[in-house]
């Protein structure tokens, strides 16, 4: 059944990708297509068909799980908060058919309490300005103004603030759309989250032909995404004095002004005070001249963005290289160099396994400047003749340290034991069968643990020898437990909405290869020796960290090969503790906060839906 599931997709997304190249026609794709040749060949082509046709878009229903009209009648009446929502749209040059849909979808609001300011940034069009007119007599609560000079969607979207009255402020484009529930949401979203002081949702895109695809879902705010990825995006409402104490969108930031001020907003609003609503209330139009359609419609979006992104690592303190994935030039990536050069501990447990520890010890050598680190070789018991010449060799020329573990495999304990006896701040965890294959590894790992005092650790982008990725990351309630995010697709595709090359935060990381804070690790106990001796330990130990209140962040800059699962067999009673784990952590399995409820628990690639019903999230709409 799964090989006839794999051929009937492969199917569809042959058959779909062809309707696509050759119907509908823009010059646009092919050039695309030829780009991502360039960069990865026919194996990159092959994963951005899956990322576009595959299941994810062939199921999606853009009207499920909405809100309908008496549901958010009924929302209404149990609200306490009901504050005005303006919402600011500067228009430009659109035609009236797309800014006709774009107004009428806020005069259908469910929710009734809002204004739309629609400001014309001297568009010269009779046309336009006739429809703006119109919609305004129809409804008070439409306020229009026209410039007679242009300045630019900065200089209309600022313009547009001013006039406003509300609490909160959302932003629209003028040939974009919202859902008709889409401020019941925000509304709902303010009540549950009093403190919140920014919103934002999940969105997709739609065609010409009002054919909508390419759903968004987002994962809960992180600090970190945000400089990789402007993917809070549509739909963000903004507390009007958060708006004002930033001084609203910043000139000199063309294409990429809304990342620079959900950049800015970043560095003085509380994370937890950010609020993502994990529903698609917001349809980004693409046609001709939108980023929805293509990057390459907005040639200055890249630069601005990059701009911003530098800004934002100069005002944070942070040290780093900023550079534009070839795939997707407004995904950033950013080459990370630490302040300072504190002493790290590389940890390596090993039982024998002469060549694989030997092919490690190496990479780090050969790609490894850092002036300040020491490794450490924790020997299991091994009895390998070569094995112990290698190491006695190595310690006599002090290239490294070793210590002896002389009982039953215990990764956990024999870890920890580790730890207690260095001295540095900074310890990293590394298997075995590691390979680096990045030169500045250690570097960028140092300064991403250490780029805010809430981060306990750091993990990488770890790939098997056919550069197929084997970790991006860690996705809880994957198959019931936990897994590796992105894992089997190419190393180079961004992946899931640039998911996989982006800087950001994680529930979990992998310890085959983690930097980590020494402090924080005793504080919590470090890893769980007799609950976790040997599976799913680095698991229940970002686990831990988070529920002490720390992050865990993952570089995909750093890149390593994972020659995964040589060493030791797996044990035939390590199923017990996939079943104490389900115990433990049963009531957070389903909801990773940096994966999305719509997303499937099947899949690790990002690219399959399961049903999220508004009662999951709403409990009294079962009523």
């Amino acid at each position: 059944m799964i090989i006839l599931k794999k051929i009937y997709t492969t199917l569809i997304i042959i058959f779909r990708g062809f309707l696509w190249l050759f119907f509908g026609g823009n010059v646009r794709k092919f050039s695309k297509i030829w780009s991502a040749y360039k960069y990865g060949g026919l194996r990159l082509c092959w994963y951005r068909a899956i990322e576009k046709f595959s299941e994810v878009n062939i199921r999606y229903d853009h009207k499920s799980n909405q809100l309908s009209r008496s549901q958010s009648d009924f929302l209404a009446k149990q609200f306490k908060k009901k504050p005005l929502i303006s919402i600011v749209t500067p228009v430009y040059k659109v035609e009236t058919k797309w800014l006709e849909k774009c107004i009428d979808s806020v005069i259908g609001q469910y929710y009734e309490n809002w204004e739309l300011i629609l400001v014309d940034d001297a568009s010269e069009s009779e046309n336009i300005k006739q429809v703006m007119k119109d919609r305004a007599s129809r409804d008070q609560r439409v306020k229009i103004f026209f410039r007679e000079q242009n300045s630019g969607i900065a200089g209309a979207t600022n313009f547009g603030i001013a006039q406003i009255k509300g609490d909160y402020i959302g932003f629209l484009d003028h040939d974009d759309e919202l859902t008709l529930d889409a401020l019941t949401w925000i509304i709902w979203a303010i009540n549950k989250n009093p403190e919140g002081l920014w919103f934002y949702s999940d969105e997709d895109k739609v065609s010409e032909k009002d054919g909508y695809y390419g759903p968004h879902f987002k994962p809960d705010f992180s600090k970190e995404c945000i400089l990789s990825n402007m993917f809070t995006c549509h739909f963000s409402v903004y507390s009007s004095e958060i708006i004002r104490k930033v001084n609203g969108i910043r000139l000199g930031f063309d294409g990429a002004q809304d990342h620079d001020l959900a950049l800015r907003i970043s560095e003085i609003v509380p994370q937890h005070k950010v609020v993502h609503i994990p529903r698609v209330l917001y349809h980004w139009r693409a046609i001709p001249g939108s980023a929805a359609m293509f990057t390459e419609e907005k040639p200055k979006a890249p630069a601005s963005g990059r701009k911003a992104v530098e800004d934002a690592l100069e005002r944070r303190k942070l040290k780093g290289i900023v550079t534009s994935n070839k795939i997707c030039p407004t995904l950033y990536q950013i080459e990370f160099q630490p302040n300072n050069y504190p002493d790290v501990t590389i940890i390596i447990p090993t039982r024998n396994s002469l060549a694989l520890l030997e092919k490690c010890i190496e990479s780090i050598r050969n790609h490894t400047k850092y002036p300040n680190f020491k490794i450490l070789v924790i020997d299991n018991q091994s009895d390998d003749k070569k094995f112990l010449e290698y190491i006695r060799d190595e310690q006599s020329r002090s290239a490294l340290d070793v210590i002896k573990y002389d009982k039953p495999f215990n990764h956990s304990d024999m870890n920890n034991i580790a730890v207690n006896s260095v001295k540095s701040e900074l310890i990293v965890f590394m298997n075995n069968d590691i390979e680096i294959i990045s030169d500045n590894w250690l570097e960028q790992l140092v300064a991403t643990v250490n780029s805010d005092e809430s981060v306990a650790c750091a993990g990488c982008l770890l790939v098997y020898e056919n550069n197929t990725v084997q970790h991006g990351g860690i996705v809880l309630g994957i198959h019931g437990l936990a897994g590796h995010s992105h894992q089997y697709l190419y190393s180079d595709s961004p992946g899931y909405n640039c998911r996989l090359l982006a800087f950001q935060e994680m529930s979990v990381v992998t310890a085959a290869l983690m930097i980590i804070k020494k402090t924080v690790f005793e504080k919590i106990g470090g890893f769980s020796i007799q609950k976790y001796p040997t599976v799913l330990n680095d698991v229940d130990l970002c686990l831990r960290f988070r529920k002490a209140g720390y992050r865990c962040l993952y570089n995909p800059m750093v890149k390593a090969y994972h020659h995964e699962s040589r060493t030791r067999p797996i044990s035939d009673t390590e199923h017990k503790y996939r079943a104490r784990f389900k115990e433990d952590y049963g009531n957070i399995l389903a909801y990773d906060p940096f994966y999305n409820p719509n997303l499937s628990l099947n899949h690790n690639t990002f690219y399959s839906l399961r049903d999220f019903p508004v009662s999951e999230q709403i409990p009294e709409l079962k009523k």
